[in-house]
Protein backbone atom coordinates (compact mmCIF):
# COMPACT_ATOMS: atom_id res chain seq x y z
CA UNK A 1 0.00 0.00 0.00
CA UNK A 2 2.63 2.10 0.88
CA UNK A 3 4.22 1.91 -2.42
CA UNK A 4 1.14 2.33 -4.54
CA UNK A 5 0.92 5.14 -2.35
CA UNK A 6 3.89 6.23 -3.70
CA UNK A 7 3.32 6.08 -7.11
CA UNK A 8 0.26 7.27 -7.06
CA UNK A 9 1.72 10.58 -5.62
CA UNK A 10 4.46 9.91 -8.57
CA UNK A 11 1.92 10.11 -10.88
CA UNK A 12 -0.36 12.76 -9.94
CA UNK A 13 3.40 14.99 -9.18
CA UNK A 14 3.98 14.56 -12.90
CA UNK A 15 0.55 14.76 -14.66
CA UNK A 16 0.24 17.84 -16.74
CA UNK A 17 -1.41 21.13 -15.25
CA UNK A 18 -3.06 22.74 -18.58
CA UNK A 19 -3.81 26.43 -17.69
CA UNK A 20 -5.80 27.80 -20.73
CA UNK A 21 -7.19 26.24 -24.65
CA UNK A 22 -3.66 27.29 -26.32
CA UNK A 23 -1.35 25.49 -24.08
CA UNK A 24 -3.86 22.45 -24.30
CA UNK A 25 -3.55 22.71 -27.84
CA UNK A 26 0.21 23.01 -27.92
CA UNK A 27 2.57 20.20 -29.54
CA UNK A 28 4.93 19.57 -26.26
CA UNK A 29 6.51 16.57 -25.94
CA UNK A 30 5.91 13.01 -26.44
CA UNK A 31 3.07 13.14 -28.81
CA UNK A 32 3.29 9.80 -29.87
CA UNK A 33 2.98 8.37 -26.59
CA UNK A 34 6.28 6.69 -26.04
CA UNK A 35 7.26 4.58 -23.13
CA UNK A 36 8.76 7.35 -20.18
CA UNK A 37 12.14 6.34 -20.30
CA UNK A 38 12.53 7.29 -24.68
CA UNK A 39 14.42 10.92 -24.73
CA UNK A 40 14.05 13.56 -27.10
CA UNK A 41 17.28 15.40 -28.92
CA UNK A 42 17.66 18.61 -30.90
CA UNK A 43 15.97 18.70 -33.91
CA UNK A 44 18.36 17.41 -37.07
CA UNK A 45 20.16 15.62 -34.20
CA UNK A 46 19.23 11.82 -34.40
CA UNK A 47 21.67 9.05 -32.57
CA UNK A 48 23.19 8.14 -35.61
CA UNK A 49 25.67 10.76 -36.60
CA UNK A 50 24.75 12.75 -40.13
CA UNK A 51 27.54 14.90 -41.61
CA UNK A 52 25.41 17.15 -42.86
CA UNK A 53 28.42 19.58 -45.00
CA UNK A 54 29.27 16.31 -46.67
CA UNK A 55 25.89 14.95 -47.29
CA UNK A 56 24.40 14.96 -50.83
CA UNK A 57 20.96 14.31 -52.72
CA UNK A 58 21.31 10.63 -54.02
CA UNK A 59 19.81 8.70 -56.45
CA UNK A 60 17.50 6.36 -55.95
CA UNK A 61 19.50 3.17 -54.30
CA UNK A 62 19.78 -0.15 -55.73
CA UNK A 63 18.13 -3.18 -55.00
CA UNK A 64 18.93 -6.71 -56.09
CA UNK A 65 18.04 -7.69 -59.73
CA UNK A 66 18.92 -10.57 -61.74
CA UNK A 67 17.02 -12.37 -64.60
CA UNK A 68 14.31 -14.22 -63.58
CA UNK A 69 15.02 -17.72 -63.15
CA UNK A 70 13.13 -20.14 -66.00
CA UNK A 71 11.00 -22.77 -64.45
CA UNK A 72 13.36 -24.87 -65.52
CA UNK A 73 16.43 -23.66 -63.86
CA UNK A 74 14.11 -23.90 -60.62
CA UNK A 75 13.26 -27.93 -61.24
CA UNK A 76 17.00 -28.55 -62.00
CA UNK A 77 18.26 -27.40 -58.59
CA UNK A 78 15.25 -29.00 -57.16
CA UNK A 79 13.41 -25.89 -55.92
CA UNK A 80 9.53 -26.23 -55.26
CA UNK A 81 7.31 -23.49 -56.01
CA UNK A 82 9.42 -22.06 -59.04
CA UNK A 83 6.82 -19.85 -60.15
CA UNK A 84 6.23 -17.76 -56.79
CA UNK A 85 8.98 -15.79 -56.46
CA UNK A 86 12.23 -14.25 -58.34
CA UNK A 87 13.88 -12.24 -55.56
CA UNK A 88 16.45 -15.28 -55.03
CA UNK A 89 18.37 -17.43 -57.24
CA UNK A 90 18.14 -21.73 -57.10
CA UNK A 91 21.22 -21.72 -55.32
CA UNK A 92 19.55 -18.86 -52.83
CA UNK A 93 16.81 -20.75 -52.40
CA UNK A 94 18.88 -24.21 -51.50
CA UNK A 95 20.96 -22.28 -49.03
CA UNK A 96 17.88 -20.74 -47.19
CA UNK A 97 15.73 -24.20 -47.17
CA UNK A 98 18.91 -25.74 -45.48
CA UNK A 99 19.12 -23.13 -43.17
CA UNK A 100 15.57 -23.27 -42.03
CA UNK A 101 15.68 -26.78 -41.82
CA UNK A 102 18.64 -26.79 -39.14
CA UNK A 103 17.40 -23.53 -37.69
CA UNK A 104 13.46 -25.53 -37.21
CA UNK A 105 14.34 -29.62 -37.37
CA UNK A 106 11.05 -30.76 -38.89
CA UNK A 107 9.97 -27.62 -41.01
CA UNK A 108 7.89 -28.10 -43.47
CA UNK A 109 8.75 -25.70 -46.67
CA UNK A 110 5.47 -27.13 -48.42
CA UNK A 111 4.67 -26.94 -52.51
CA UNK A 112 5.32 -23.26 -52.16
CA UNK A 113 8.98 -23.06 -50.54
CA UNK A 114 7.90 -20.86 -48.06
CA UNK A 115 5.90 -23.05 -45.27
CA UNK A 116 3.03 -25.70 -44.86
CA UNK A 117 -0.01 -25.55 -46.68
CA UNK A 118 -1.78 -23.35 -44.10
CA UNK A 119 1.26 -20.42 -43.96
CA UNK A 120 1.16 -20.91 -47.93
CA UNK A 121 -2.44 -19.83 -48.76
CA UNK A 122 -2.52 -17.06 -46.16
CA UNK A 123 1.02 -16.13 -48.04
CA UNK A 124 -0.68 -15.99 -51.22
CA UNK A 125 -4.03 -14.45 -49.56
CA UNK A 126 -2.15 -11.64 -48.62
CA UNK A 127 -0.13 -10.75 -51.49
CA UNK A 128 -4.23 -9.35 -53.23
CA UNK A 129 -3.11 -5.70 -53.94
CA UNK A 130 0.01 -5.73 -52.13
CA UNK A 131 2.12 -2.56 -53.40
CA UNK A 132 -1.30 -1.16 -54.65
CA UNK A 133 -0.44 -3.39 -57.34
CA UNK A 134 -3.24 -4.40 -60.02
CA UNK A 135 -4.46 -7.60 -60.13
CA UNK A 136 -3.57 -9.60 -63.28
CA UNK A 137 -6.02 -12.13 -64.00
CA UNK A 138 -8.55 -12.00 -62.03
CA UNK A 139 -12.64 -13.27 -61.89
CA UNK A 140 -15.03 -10.33 -62.55
CA UNK A 141 -18.99 -10.92 -63.54
CA UNK A 142 -17.86 -14.61 -64.14
CA UNK A 143 -14.79 -14.18 -66.74
CA UNK A 144 -11.63 -13.87 -65.88
CA UNK A 145 -9.91 -10.05 -66.80
CA UNK A 146 -6.42 -8.74 -66.97
CA UNK A 147 -7.42 -5.63 -65.09
CA UNK A 148 -3.71 -4.52 -65.04
CA UNK A 149 -3.21 -4.50 -68.74
CA UNK A 150 -6.47 -2.75 -69.05
CA UNK A 151 -5.47 0.25 -66.81
CA UNK A 152 -1.74 0.34 -68.77
CA UNK A 153 -2.94 0.36 -72.32
CA UNK A 154 -5.59 3.09 -70.87
CA UNK A 155 -2.10 5.46 -69.62
CA UNK A 156 -2.34 4.02 -66.20
CA UNK A 157 0.40 2.57 -64.44
CA UNK A 158 0.73 -1.07 -62.59
CA UNK A 159 -0.34 0.39 -58.83
CA UNK A 160 -2.63 2.54 -57.99
CA UNK A 161 -0.45 4.16 -55.50
CA UNK A 162 0.84 7.41 -57.12
CA UNK A 163 2.78 10.23 -56.57
CA UNK A 164 -0.41 12.88 -56.93
CA UNK A 165 -2.25 10.66 -55.03
CA UNK A 166 -5.93 9.48 -57.13
CA UNK A 167 -7.89 12.28 -56.06
CA UNK A 168 -11.01 10.26 -56.90
CA UNK A 169 -13.60 11.78 -54.21
CA UNK A 170 -11.92 14.05 -52.62
CA UNK A 171 -13.26 17.94 -53.45
CA UNK A 172 -10.99 20.77 -52.76
CA UNK A 173 -12.56 23.43 -50.94
CA UNK A 174 -11.37 26.04 -52.65
CA UNK A 175 -13.01 24.30 -55.57
CA UNK A 176 -16.87 25.21 -54.49
CA UNK A 177 -15.97 28.63 -53.02
CA UNK A 178 -15.55 27.18 -49.14
CA UNK A 179 -12.29 28.28 -47.12
CA UNK A 180 -9.68 25.44 -47.10
CA UNK A 181 -8.95 23.99 -43.57
CA UNK A 182 -6.74 26.79 -41.68
CA UNK A 183 -5.10 25.77 -37.77
CA UNK A 184 -2.17 26.15 -36.36
CA UNK A 185 1.22 24.31 -36.77
CA UNK A 186 -0.27 22.67 -33.77
CA UNK A 187 -3.60 21.67 -34.50
CA UNK A 188 -2.53 20.74 -38.12
CA UNK A 189 -0.30 17.54 -36.19
CA UNK A 190 -3.03 16.27 -34.25
CA UNK A 191 -5.83 16.02 -37.11
CA UNK A 192 -3.49 14.39 -39.51
CA UNK A 193 -2.24 12.03 -36.63
CA UNK A 194 -5.69 11.42 -35.52
CA UNK A 195 -6.29 10.82 -39.49
CA UNK A 196 -3.21 8.09 -39.34
CA UNK A 197 -4.03 5.74 -36.59
CA UNK A 198 -8.08 6.19 -37.53
CA UNK A 199 -6.80 4.87 -40.99
CA UNK A 200 -4.61 2.52 -39.27
CA UNK A 201 -1.08 3.42 -38.24
CA UNK A 202 0.10 4.31 -35.22
CA UNK A 203 2.73 7.29 -35.00
CA UNK A 204 3.32 10.29 -36.88
CA UNK A 205 6.59 12.04 -37.27
CA UNK A 206 7.33 15.45 -39.11
CA UNK A 207 9.70 17.91 -39.90
CA UNK A 208 10.61 20.66 -42.32
CA UNK A 209 12.52 20.91 -46.03
CA UNK A 210 15.75 23.09 -45.50
CA UNK A 211 19.17 22.33 -47.39
CA UNK A 212 20.31 19.59 -44.72
CA UNK A 213 16.87 17.31 -45.42
CA UNK A 214 16.08 17.85 -49.29
CA UNK A 215 19.44 16.14 -49.00
CA UNK A 216 17.29 12.60 -48.29
CA UNK A 217 15.39 12.57 -51.15
CA UNK A 218 16.73 11.02 -54.50
CA UNK A 219 17.84 13.03 -57.88
CA UNK A 220 16.26 10.90 -60.01
CA UNK A 221 14.57 7.42 -60.18
CA UNK A 222 13.78 5.23 -63.00
CA UNK A 223 10.67 5.34 -64.89
CA UNK A 224 6.94 4.23 -63.44
CA UNK A 225 5.45 6.37 -60.61
CA UNK A 226 5.56 6.34 -56.64
CA UNK A 227 6.82 3.40 -55.15
CA UNK A 228 7.15 1.49 -58.51
CA UNK A 229 9.67 3.76 -59.97
CA UNK A 230 12.71 1.48 -61.21
CA UNK A 231 16.91 2.57 -59.80
CA UNK A 232 17.98 5.90 -60.45
CA UNK A 233 20.80 6.82 -62.27
CA UNK A 234 21.57 10.21 -63.66
CA UNK A 235 19.14 10.24 -67.14
CA UNK A 236 16.32 8.50 -64.89
CA UNK A 237 13.56 10.27 -63.83
CA UNK A 238 14.23 13.54 -61.74
CA UNK A 239 12.48 14.74 -58.62
CA UNK A 240 12.41 18.39 -58.72
CA UNK A 241 11.68 20.80 -56.53
CA UNK A 242 10.66 24.06 -58.16
CA UNK A 243 9.04 27.54 -57.70
CA UNK A 244 5.67 26.35 -59.03
CA UNK A 245 2.41 26.40 -57.98
CA UNK A 246 0.66 23.21 -58.87
CA UNK A 247 2.63 19.70 -58.67
CA UNK A 248 2.79 17.41 -61.62
CA UNK A 249 4.03 14.31 -62.66
CA UNK A 250 5.28 13.35 -66.76
CA UNK A 251 7.66 10.51 -68.13
CA UNK A 252 10.52 11.99 -66.65
CA UNK A 253 10.01 14.15 -63.68
CA UNK A 254 8.22 14.26 -60.46
CA UNK A 255 7.85 18.29 -59.96
CA UNK A 256 7.25 19.16 -56.74
CA UNK A 257 6.74 23.15 -55.85
CA UNK A 258 8.67 24.75 -53.09
CA UNK A 259 6.32 25.76 -51.04
CA UNK A 260 5.31 21.40 -50.35
CA UNK A 261 8.27 21.76 -47.51
CA UNK A 262 6.38 19.76 -44.53
CA UNK A 263 7.51 16.22 -44.54
CA UNK A 264 5.21 13.66 -43.20
CA UNK A 265 6.06 10.51 -42.13
CA UNK A 266 4.69 7.15 -39.85
CA UNK A 267 4.87 3.99 -38.66
CA UNK A 268 3.16 0.46 -39.63
CA UNK A 269 2.78 -2.53 -37.48
CA UNK A 270 3.03 -5.67 -38.69
CA UNK A 271 2.87 -8.71 -36.92
CA UNK A 272 4.99 -9.53 -34.38
CA UNK A 273 3.94 -13.37 -33.78
CA UNK A 274 3.77 -13.11 -37.70
CA UNK A 275 7.64 -11.84 -38.38
CA UNK A 276 9.28 -14.32 -35.78
CA UNK A 277 7.68 -17.24 -37.21
CA UNK A 278 8.80 -16.24 -41.16
CA UNK A 279 10.98 -19.07 -42.99
CA UNK A 280 11.65 -20.05 -46.39
CA UNK A 281 12.18 -18.73 -49.52
CA UNK A 282 11.41 -15.38 -48.71
CA UNK A 283 8.87 -13.16 -46.47
CA UNK A 284 5.56 -14.38 -45.77
CA UNK A 285 2.01 -12.75 -45.13
CA UNK A 286 3.16 -10.87 -42.04
CA UNK A 287 4.93 -8.58 -44.66
CA UNK A 288 2.59 -9.05 -47.74
CA UNK A 289 -0.40 -7.56 -45.63
CA UNK A 290 1.12 -4.59 -44.41
CA UNK A 291 1.73 -3.85 -47.99
CA UNK A 292 -1.73 -4.64 -49.13
CA UNK A 293 -2.72 -2.18 -46.16
CA UNK A 294 -0.92 0.67 -45.87
CA UNK A 295 -0.32 1.95 -49.37
CA UNK A 296 -4.14 2.31 -49.38
CA UNK A 297 -3.74 3.51 -45.87
CA UNK A 298 -1.39 5.96 -47.73
CA UNK A 299 -4.04 6.67 -50.75
CA UNK A 300 -6.70 7.64 -47.96
CA UNK A 301 -4.37 10.10 -46.48
CA UNK A 302 -3.33 11.54 -49.49
CA UNK A 303 -7.24 12.19 -50.68
CA UNK A 304 -8.06 13.44 -46.60
CA UNK A 305 -5.41 16.14 -47.03
CA UNK A 306 -6.62 17.23 -50.19
CA UNK A 307 -10.06 17.57 -48.85
CA UNK A 308 -8.53 19.90 -46.16
CA UNK A 309 -7.08 21.82 -49.53
CA UNK A 310 -3.87 21.16 -49.39
CA UNK A 311 -1.42 18.99 -51.70
CA UNK A 312 -0.05 15.90 -50.92
CA UNK A 313 2.64 14.40 -52.30
CA UNK A 314 3.43 10.32 -52.03
CA UNK A 315 7.51 10.35 -51.89
CA UNK A 316 7.51 6.62 -50.86
CA UNK A 317 10.44 5.46 -53.06
CA UNK A 318 11.30 8.69 -53.80
CA UNK A 319 13.14 9.19 -50.37
CA UNK A 320 15.68 7.41 -47.99
CA UNK A 321 13.16 6.24 -45.29
CA UNK A 322 15.79 5.40 -42.56
CA UNK A 323 16.84 8.73 -42.15
CA UNK A 324 13.42 10.31 -42.19
CA UNK A 325 12.28 8.13 -40.03
CA UNK A 326 15.22 9.12 -37.62
CA UNK A 327 15.23 12.96 -37.74
CA UNK A 328 11.76 13.15 -37.14
CA UNK A 329 11.49 10.61 -34.44
CA UNK A 330 9.74 7.39 -35.04
CA UNK A 331 12.59 5.26 -34.13
CA UNK A 332 16.83 5.20 -34.19
CA UNK A 333 18.72 3.60 -37.50
CA UNK A 334 20.30 0.30 -36.47
CA UNK A 335 22.35 -2.71 -38.14
CA UNK A 336 20.15 -3.61 -40.48
CA UNK A 337 20.04 0.06 -41.81
CA UNK A 338 16.58 -0.46 -43.61
CA UNK A 339 14.34 -1.00 -41.10
CA UNK A 340 14.49 1.62 -38.15
CA UNK A 341 14.22 0.67 -34.54
CA UNK A 342 11.07 1.17 -32.88
CA UNK A 343 11.25 1.88 -29.17
CA UNK A 344 8.00 -0.69 -28.67
CA UNK A 345 7.73 -2.47 -31.27
CA UNK A 346 11.54 -3.04 -32.68
CA UNK A 347 11.49 -3.74 -36.33
CA UNK A 348 8.19 -5.39 -36.76
CA UNK A 349 7.18 -1.97 -38.30
CA UNK A 350 6.60 -1.36 -41.81
CA UNK A 351 6.36 1.99 -43.79
CA UNK A 352 8.54 3.38 -40.97
CA UNK A 353 9.71 6.37 -42.36
CA UNK A 354 7.68 6.73 -45.85
CA UNK A 355 6.84 10.18 -46.38
CA UNK A 356 4.75 12.65 -47.69
CA UNK A 357 5.02 16.28 -48.57
CA UNK A 358 2.41 18.41 -47.93
CA UNK A 359 1.97 22.66 -47.76
CA UNK A 360 -0.10 22.17 -44.66
CA UNK A 361 2.04 23.59 -42.34
CA UNK A 362 2.91 21.52 -39.70
CA UNK A 363 4.83 21.10 -36.04
CA UNK A 364 7.69 19.18 -36.25
CA UNK A 365 8.56 16.12 -33.98
CA UNK A 366 11.75 15.65 -32.67
CA UNK A 367 14.51 12.84 -33.22
CA UNK A 368 14.31 10.21 -29.88
CA UNK A 369 16.76 8.11 -28.32
CA UNK A 370 16.29 4.63 -26.22
CA UNK A 371 19.33 3.38 -26.48
CA UNK A 372 19.00 1.46 -29.65
CA UNK A 373 21.94 3.05 -31.82
CA UNK A 374 24.34 2.06 -28.81
CA UNK A 375 22.68 -1.49 -28.41
CA UNK A 376 23.67 -2.46 -32.15
CA UNK A 377 27.37 -1.53 -31.51
CA UNK A 378 27.82 -4.37 -29.20
CA UNK A 379 24.59 -7.02 -30.07
CA UNK A 380 25.22 -7.86 -34.03
CA UNK A 381 22.41 -10.88 -33.54
CA UNK A 382 20.69 -9.57 -37.06
CA UNK A 383 23.83 -10.01 -38.63
CA UNK A 384 24.93 -13.23 -37.15
CA UNK A 385 21.77 -14.70 -38.17
CA UNK A 386 21.98 -13.49 -41.46
CA UNK A 387 22.19 -16.87 -44.17
CA UNK A 388 24.02 -14.68 -46.92
CA UNK A 389 26.29 -12.55 -44.99
CA UNK A 390 25.25 -9.17 -46.43
CA UNK A 391 24.45 -7.29 -43.05
CA UNK A 392 27.62 -5.29 -41.51
CA UNK A 393 29.49 -6.50 -38.30
CA UNK A 394 31.27 -4.44 -36.31
CA UNK A 395 31.17 -1.08 -34.90
CA UNK A 396 29.35 1.60 -36.90
CA UNK A 397 31.75 2.97 -39.21
CA UNK A 398 31.15 6.15 -42.38
CA UNK A 399 32.20 3.74 -44.87
CA UNK A 400 30.92 0.27 -45.41
CA UNK A 401 32.75 -0.45 -49.28
CA UNK A 402 31.52 -4.02 -49.06
CA UNK A 403 27.75 -2.64 -49.95
CA UNK A 404 28.63 0.49 -52.12
CA UNK A 405 26.87 -0.91 -54.84
CA UNK A 406 23.34 -0.37 -53.78
CA UNK A 407 23.96 3.48 -53.57
CA UNK A 408 24.00 3.94 -49.91
CA UNK A 409 25.97 7.08 -48.91
CA UNK A 410 29.57 6.54 -48.08
CA UNK A 411 30.90 8.78 -45.47
CA UNK A 412 27.88 10.44 -44.62
CA UNK A 413 27.12 9.24 -41.69
CA UNK A 414 28.47 7.06 -39.06
CA UNK A 415 25.64 3.54 -39.03
CA UNK A 416 25.39 0.48 -40.78
CA UNK A 417 24.42 -0.07 -44.45
CA UNK A 418 23.46 -3.77 -45.99
CA UNK A 419 24.24 -4.77 -49.47
CA UNK A 420 20.95 -4.70 -50.70
CA UNK A 421 22.24 -5.52 -54.04
CA UNK A 422 22.93 -9.11 -52.49
CA UNK A 423 19.59 -9.42 -50.66
CA UNK A 424 16.60 -11.82 -51.93
CA UNK A 425 14.50 -10.13 -49.53
CA UNK A 426 14.30 -14.03 -47.15
CA UNK A 427 12.83 -13.89 -43.89
CA UNK A 428 14.79 -13.84 -41.34
CA UNK A 429 17.19 -11.03 -39.87
CA UNK A 430 13.31 -8.81 -38.90
CA UNK A 431 12.64 -11.53 -36.36
CA UNK A 432 15.54 -11.61 -34.94
CA UNK A 433 16.29 -8.14 -33.17
CA UNK A 434 16.05 -8.24 -29.18
CA UNK A 435 13.64 -4.81 -29.86
CA UNK A 436 11.11 -6.56 -31.09
CA UNK A 437 8.42 -7.25 -28.10
CA UNK A 438 5.08 -7.45 -26.86
CA UNK A 439 3.46 -5.87 -24.25
CA UNK A 440 2.98 -8.81 -21.71
CA UNK A 441 6.91 -8.69 -22.26
CA UNK A 442 8.03 -7.28 -18.48
CA UNK A 443 11.91 -8.84 -18.90
CA UNK A 444 12.01 -7.00 -22.13
CA UNK A 445 10.40 -3.71 -21.02
CA UNK A 446 13.10 -3.53 -18.26
CA UNK A 447 15.89 -4.48 -20.75
CA UNK A 448 14.50 -1.35 -22.69
CA UNK A 449 14.90 0.63 -19.46
CA UNK A 450 18.39 -0.59 -19.05
CA UNK A 451 19.68 0.02 -21.88
CA UNK A 452 18.48 3.36 -22.52
CA UNK A 453 19.67 4.70 -19.35
CA UNK A 454 22.50 2.11 -18.48
CA UNK A 455 24.33 0.81 -21.72
CA UNK A 456 27.18 -1.00 -20.52
CA UNK A 457 24.83 -3.66 -19.71
CA UNK A 458 24.42 -3.65 -23.67
CA UNK A 459 26.50 -6.79 -24.30
CA UNK A 460 25.33 -8.67 -21.40
CA UNK A 461 21.82 -8.72 -22.12
CA UNK A 462 22.48 -9.53 -25.99
CA UNK A 463 24.42 -12.58 -25.01
CA UNK A 464 21.16 -13.45 -23.02
CA UNK A 465 18.94 -13.03 -26.26
CA UNK A 466 21.45 -15.39 -27.87
CA UNK A 467 20.67 -17.72 -25.03
CA UNK A 468 17.05 -17.41 -24.45
CA UNK A 469 16.21 -17.91 -27.67
CA UNK A 470 13.65 -15.38 -27.74
CA UNK A 471 13.91 -14.13 -31.38
CA UNK A 472 12.46 -16.61 -34.06
CA UNK A 473 10.43 -19.47 -33.53
CA UNK A 474 8.79 -22.52 -35.50
CA UNK A 475 6.83 -21.28 -37.88
CA UNK A 476 3.97 -23.68 -37.05
CA UNK A 477 3.28 -22.16 -33.77
CA UNK A 478 1.45 -19.56 -34.86
CA UNK A 479 -1.96 -21.61 -35.90
CA UNK A 480 -1.72 -22.60 -32.34
CA UNK A 481 -2.27 -18.91 -31.48
CA UNK A 482 -4.94 -16.34 -30.44
CA UNK A 483 -4.12 -14.02 -33.06
CA UNK A 484 -5.19 -10.36 -31.84
CA UNK A 485 -6.71 -8.36 -34.96
CA UNK A 486 -5.01 -7.49 -37.85
CA UNK A 487 -2.29 -9.25 -36.15
CA UNK A 488 -0.72 -7.00 -33.75
CA UNK A 489 -1.27 -6.10 -29.95
CA UNK A 490 -2.53 -2.59 -29.90
CA UNK A 491 -1.60 -2.02 -26.18
CA UNK A 492 1.88 -2.70 -27.36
Amino acid sequence: LGLAGAGLGAVAASAPVFHDVDELTSLGSNVNRYPWYVKEREFKNPTVEIDWNVLSRQNANNFKSHAKPTPADYDAAGVVGRYMYDLETPAEALILYDYCEKEFPGWDKGWGGSGDVRTTALDNACKFMMMGMWPGDMYQGGKRINVRNAIIAAGGTGSYSSFLGPQCFSIRPQDVGASRWQGTLEENYKTVRNAFRFLGAQDVGCAEIDSDTVKFFHRAKGGASGMFAGQGDAGGKQVAFKDIDVPYETGDEYAIPNKCKYIITFTARQSFEGTRRQAGITEGFAVWYSYARYIKMMCHMQEFIRGLGYDCLNMSGLCFSNPLSAITGLGEHGRMSSPTIHPKNGTTNRANGWAFLTDMPIAPTKPIDFGAYKFCETCGICADSCPFGIIQKGPSTWENPDAAGNGLAQGQFRGWRTDNVKCPHCPTCQGTCPFNSTSESFIHDMVKVTTTNLPMFNGFFANMERFMEYGRKPQWEFWDIEQPTYGFDTTA
